[in-house]
């Protein structure tokens, strides 16, 4: 039986989980913890990425394991540039965990809280990426099967959590771990149960009734008008007063009750989207973001590099702290793999095999047909030894080892006998079968004797009265099959 990790803290710095390379913790929610690693290639070549790992207190769960395999599943198939892309799903000693993108940016709270410090988020620049969260979850909503068929998913966590914002500018959704789709048993809840964070819940989630991709337009409201007014619409003083808020048939406070200056245009988009019944707010996130362009025209004039200067200004001393931890943590993991392109592993678990180099010595009964040089005798020939090797033997047999060095004896074989060939049709060399003891008709432009049994000994093979040296065989490299993990981009 495979051993399961017992805490969190087995998993520290140098860990690997199959080919990636833990570097630093990053985040810890109530289901999961997040860490940049790297995966290494060849000549240098790394990557950082994300790794995200059931809490062990959950791993032994089925209905929390089956969860993150749908999120995988699910998040894998979305492609937009406003989603975070799922690259991986492993599993390691017992470990689940899903790779994905690295995105060098704050989630949106902590980019408000950064920016409330300041003169405030642009409502352009908050409208530019409350259009792109919009877009990218339209994308998530429009997920098809094979068969051409909706899946039904419906994400039920958007919340400024949940929305990172890159320093291009660009804002990405992340974390489908309660997402649901219709099409998979595996994600519907359970009587009595919701999922999600209570702030940023529709009111038919709240009260358990039929959820689809209205309730997340309902929470793009809550963000979109968080985001514009630096305010809740639902807050109470505790999570029971916003869900009574939230289920409440009264609408939340028009922005403009408290700023005039508030666009009418953006609080009618607010509104409707934040509407308590599915049927009167925006059918669909693509809508959503339609009547957003038209509510804030000036978000034609806004592009990504607009809203990566707002994210370097206002969190820019998080990102470089960040970075700063990074690179130390990738300083900390070169100090323990020192030779490069080699991943180095101190928990031993998750790497690859090493390849290994046979080298082959034909053995003298079984080299084929026995040849012999003039001028050349049989103690000329070195002895081919391990010590004499330029690579290691293979540390492992394999069944298929006696049928691969056989192969290789013939290809050696081979090769030696077109050497022969080739030196036959030289005139300065004379090469004669081994049984004859009188040489072959020389021509009138070979050298002498003497000069004939010099070069000879320097360029000739060795002959058959002893092992062949090392220099006149090919080194094979023989492949063994690498690990492989589950799943995929």
């Amino acid at each position: 039986m495979v051993p399961q990790m017992q805490s969190l803290h087995e998993l520290k710095p140098g860990r690997f989980l199959g080919r990636y390379e833990l570097l630093t913790p990053i985040a810890q929610g109530g289901m999961a913890a997040v860490w940049a690693a790297r995966l290494q290639g060849t000549r240098g070549f790394q990557k950082v990425v994300a790794i995200k790992t059931i809490l062990p207190t959950l791993s032994d769960d089925p209905r929390f394991e089956q969860m993150f395999l749908d999120e995988a599943g699910l998040a894998a198939g979305i492609r937009h540039s406003n989603v975070a892309q799922v690259l991986d799903l492993g599993e390691d000693q017992g470990v689940l965990y899903q790779v994905m993108e690295w995105i060098d940016g704050p989630p949106l709270n902590q980019l408000l809280r950064d920016a409330t410090k300041g003169s405030g988020l642009p409502r352009a620049v908050s409208a530019k990426i409350m259009i792109g969260v919009c877009e990218g979850l339209h994308a998530a909503h429009e997920l098809r099967d094979d068969a051409g068929t909706l899946v039904g998913l419906v994400h039920r966590d958007i919340s400024p959590q949940n929305i990172l914002v890159s320093i291009d500018g660009v804002p990405k959704i992340v974390d489908f771990g309660v997402a649901k789709a219709t099409s998979l048993s595996s994600a519907r809840t359970a009587t009595g149960t919701f999922k999600g964070k209570p702030a940023y819940m529709a009111p038919e989630q709240i009260l358990g009734g039929n959820v689809d991709r209205r309730a997340d337009i309902f929470a793009l409201g809550i963000v979109l008008y968080l985001i514009t007014t630096t305010r809740h619409p639902f807050r109470g003083d505790t999570d029971m007063a916003t869900l009574h808020r939230v289920v409440d048939a009264k609408p939340p406070p028009r922005p403009s009750d408290t700023d005039p200056s508030f666009p009418s245009g953006l609080e009618f988009v607010l509104m409707k989207a934040l509407a308590k019944s599915p049927a009167d707010r925006f059918a669909t996130a693509a809508e959503m973001a339609r009547a957003m362009h038209q509510a804030v025209p000036e978000v034609h004039d806004v592009g990504d590099t607009d809203v990566a200067q707002c994210v370097r200004e206002f969190s820019g001393a998080g990102l470089r702290a960040r970075a700063e931890a990074i690179k130390a943590a990738l300083a900390a993991a070169d100090a323990r793999a020192p030779v490069s392109g080699r991943p180095s592993t101190p928990s031993g678990a998750g790497l690859p095999p090493e390849v290994p180099t046979i080298e082959v010595v034909l053995p003298d009964a079984e080299a084929g047909p026995t040849t012999s040089v003039r001028g050349a005798s049989p103690e000329s020939a070195t002895p081919y030894s391990s010590a004499s090797a330029a690579a290691p033997s293979p540390p492992h047999r394999s069944r298929f080892l006696p049928a691969v060095l056989g192969g290789v004896a013939l290809l050696a074989v081979a090769a030696l006998i077109g050497v022969i060939v080739t030196r036959r049709s030289q005139p300065q060399v004379l090469i004669v079968p081994a049984a004859t003891s009188q040489p072959s008709a020389v021509a009138s432009a070979a050298p002498s004797a003497s000069e004939a049994a010099a070069e000879s000994a320097s360029a000739a093979p060795p002959t058959s009265s002893g092992p062949i040296s090392a220099d006149s065989l090919p080194r094979v490299p023989v492949e063994t099959e690498q690990p492989r993990t589950v799943g995929g981009y």
